[in-house]
């Protein structure tokens, strides 16, 4: 029998607040809430479209440091699931003065965590903004996303203009956009015509999951329209280079879109540009998924990159390091 929504809705909570307690003991300094708030699931093709999906309840963990009209970052996570790694980079915002919002997308739907569309969380990121925009202590005009790999290809593309006019609200928009790892494969109407907010492509040039080149392609396409894109590939760097764990959240059944160019047709249609038919995941171009390997030299340089990206455009004060007393 499929769990209720309410009892996904208790889950999501009863795990999140876990994780609340956690932060709140390593940082004492910052509040944490548990929030429940309305979106839609939709198909892709229903997002595309603009049109249909059913209403669902979800849930977010909010970190906001003291004081008001504070920055916030939206985490988002799809079907990979939550890792320890996104608990880090709550940690290292939250270091520098930034709230964070991780959401959960996976629970408190009536569809299983394996049928999550990609491109549909796009809906779940702006109803997270929404929600946050009027939360108290929060600057509506500095609330920010990240995703990563699936989420991270609905987060890249919640930048375009066409996502910001169906589903954002009139003078509110994301104030940044963080994409690690996406998926470029992808060339949806109007992509490269984005909202006015620096985004950011982080990947791994030896990334055998979604391919590098293919982003850096989209890339180029954006900011030849004046968009402020730019992307980070690191040499010898793979699919989630910043996990140390992957697997333990990979079920090895993923497969990879790199040798795949997709075009959006009429009525939000994926077509396969190779056949000119309706792309399908059993089109010759799906290859299995490569590895995902962690990279030490590239983890530690995009922790320093992506909080640094965040302080700028929230207009916050670079911390200073701490100096080291010398003993004798």
């Amino acid at each position: 029998m499929a769990i209720s929504i309410t009892r996904r809705l208790s889950l999501a909570i009863t795990l999140l607040g876990c994780l609340v307690l956690y932060a709140t003991s390593v940082r004492a300094a910052v509040s944490s809430h548990v929030i429940t708030f309305t979106t839609v699931t939709m198909s892709d093709q229903q997002l595309l479209r603009g049109k249909g999906g059913e209403q669902a309840g979800i849930v977010g963990a909010l970190r906001l440091p003291p004081g008001d009209n504070n920055p916030v970052v939206i985490l988002l996570y799809g079907a990979s699931g939550y890792t320890y790694e996104l608990q880090d980079w709550v940690e290292l915002l939250n270091q520098r003065g930034i709230g964070t919002f991780m959401v959960d997308s996976t629970n408190g739907r009536i569809e299983s965590t394996s049928s999550l569309r990609r491109m549909a969380l796009i809906r779940d990121a702006y109803a997270a903004l929404a929600q946050l925009a009027k939360y108290p202590g929060i600057d509506p005009k500095r609330i920010g996303l990240i995703g990563f790999t699936q989420s991270g290809q609905a987060t890249l593309y919640a930048g375009m203009e066409r996502m910001q006019s169906l589903y954002g609200q009139a003078g509110l928009s994301f104030a940044a956009i963080a994409a690690f790892y996406p998926d470029c494969s992808f060339q949806y109407r109007e992509d490269d015509k984005l909202i006015q907010a620096p985004i950011r492509i982080y990947h791994g040039a030896n990334d055998q999951v979604n391919a590098v080149d293919q982003c850096r392609d989209y890339v180029s396409r954006s900011a030849s329209t004046g968009a402020n894109i730019q992307i980070t590939s690191y040499p010898d760097a793979g699919h989630a280079f910043d996990l140390v764990h992957s697997e333990k959240v990979r079920s090895g059944l993923e497969r990879s879109l790199r040798d795949c160019t997709i075009r959006e047709g009429i009525k939000g249609i994926l077509l396969n540009q190779a056949t000119g038919r309706m792309f399908r995941m059993g089109d010759e171009c799906v290859q299995p998924s490569g590895p995902w390997v962690y990279n030490p030299a590239a983890a530690s340089d995009v922790r320093l990159k992506l909080p640094q990206f965040f302080t700028q455009v929230f207009d916050l004060e670079e911390p200073v390091p701490a100096v080291r007393v010398a003993t004798h």
